[in-house]
């Protein structure tokens, strides 16, 4: 087997089942073997029929995983993977038929990059309002899950920018060493964040190094909640929550259970956001309420934190 993709879902096996299709239009590599691992997260749904379904067309191998959690699902189809090169993607998405080939072929002229990602362009099945449409390439690309760093491939040197994790392929040599850390990212319907993007900060701390592929391009489905000023809030609340588990802070906090500077940022940007938001252009309010939307995140994980502690 020369190809692993993993696909992680729980509960849409709509979703599923588009992108399933998508896959079934891939161009491959001459004489290159692949496999699909499919990794239920503990559904409820139709998700295994689905995937049944799909069997005549596509190379599947469906998993299941009971532990709930995003990242516990990867983990799964990362030790269950034989290939060498392992795709992840997401079951929103609808893949172009190159984008297999496009990796394949990257990481054949690459061999001392460790992973790799591509673009992502979103589909959005209902108009997005305004305020998202203006800024979704700049300050709300992960809302409207656009990522687009030019038609040049190239390595990546610096920290920033990101590759996100609907589109990202890792040499499983990687995995000998790392998984992704199962405290953080989605669990069941949550928007607790940071899979992806901490094991890829670990990685790049590490002198790992990473290159994006312009021709690996898949398409994000964006369905109309996600245009909607409670998902950007439920959004960087998980982004505030995934901080404080990632980073290292005091054990207590004097004022309710965070410090000061959280409650005062909470404050401050919660007061710009009401006092902007129908008056000022969206530039000035977003910023204020994804702000918020962070400290709101951080103070709630840290109340948690402490709350347990004392219960010790």
């Amino acid at each position: 087997m020369d190809v692993s993709v993993i696909i992680c879902t729980y509960n849409r096996y709509r979703s599923l089942r588009q992108t399933l299709f998508s896959f079934c239009d891939l161009e491959l590599p001459a004489h290159v073997t692949w496999e699909l691992l499919v990794v239920d997260n503990n559904s409820t749904d139709d998700t295994r029929r689905v995937c049944e379904s799909f069997i005549p067309k596509l190379p599947i191998r469906f998993l299941f995983e009971p532990r709930q959690g995003v990242n516990c699902a990867k983990n799964r189809g990362i030790a269950a993977a034989t290939a060498p090169l392992m795709l992840l993607t997401d079951d929103d998405v609808n893949v172009d038929r190159h984008w297999l080939a496009a990796l394949w072929d990257a990481a054949q002229r690459h061999p001392n990059i460790s992973f790799f990602g591509g673009r992502i362009y979103p589909l959005w099945e209902r108009t997005p309002p305004t305020w998202l449409a203006e800024h979704s390439k700049t300050m709300l690309r992960p809302i409207a899950v656009h990522l687009d760093l030019g038609s040049e491939e190239r390595v990546l040197t610096e920290p920033h920018p990101v590759l996100w994790g609907a589109n990202l392929a890792f040499r499983k040599s990687v995995f000998d060493s790392y998984r992704f850390r199962e405290d953080v990212g989605r669990i069941g319907q949550n928007e607790v964040r940071g899979g992806e993007t901490e094991l890829i900060a670990r990685l790049l701390r590490e002198g790992h190094r990473r290159a994006y592929v312009p021709k690996a391009i898949v398409h994000h489905r964006n369905p109309p909640h996600r245009a909607t000023e409670r998902y950007l809030f439920a959004h960087y609340r998980g982004s505030g929550i995934t901080e404080v588990r990632v980073n290292r802070f005091p054990a207590a906090h004097p004022w309710f259970g965070a410090p000061p500077y959280c409650w005062s940022k909470l404050l401050r940007n919660g007061l710009k956001y009401a006092a902007a938001r129908w008056t000022r252009p969206s530039n000035i309010w977003l910023p204020a309420l994804i702000e918020t939307a962070r400290a709101w995140g951080m103070i709630t994980e840290l109340r948690r934190v402490d709350s347990s502690s004392e219960n010790r």
